[in-house]
């Protein structure tokens, strides 16, 4: 049981949540002028959850997200647009160590923080 998927969008406009269960991963990754409305484990139940973003793609944040990894080429995250949404990431995993475990806020009034 459980499932691991990986989403690559390419060139896409990509609308809806994102649902995992505890025994369930995802990698999504949004490249080329991708667009994705939406929100991400609102209930943080999934296993684990990567999330990529190239320069040119853009994550609009519709609900409480909760990822467990965030890759985004653009440093400054101004691709994250949270429309005052909460995105929570695991400060504990080596790969958000570019984060250094720091609130930062997104475009659109909302923050990418650690999760408790």
């Amino acid at each position: 049981n459980g499932s691991a998927i990986t989403l690559t969008a390419d060139t896409e406009r990509i609308t809806g949540s994102v649902v995992l269960d505890n025994i369930s991963s995802a990698n999504l990754i949004l490249k080329n002028n991708t667009t994705y409305n939406g929100a991400i484990n609102t209930d943080h139940t999934a296993k684990s959850i990567s999330v990529t973003l190239d320069n040119s793609s853009v994550w609009n944040v519709t609900g409480t997200s909760y990822i467990t990894t965030l890759n985004d080429s653009d440093t400054l995250l101004s691709n994250i647009r949270s429309d005052g949404n909460t995105v929570y990431y695991d400060q504990a995993n080596r790969a958000n160590g570019w984060l250094n475990g720091k609130t930062i806020n997104l475009a659109g009034g909302g923050i990418l923080t650690p999760a408790k």
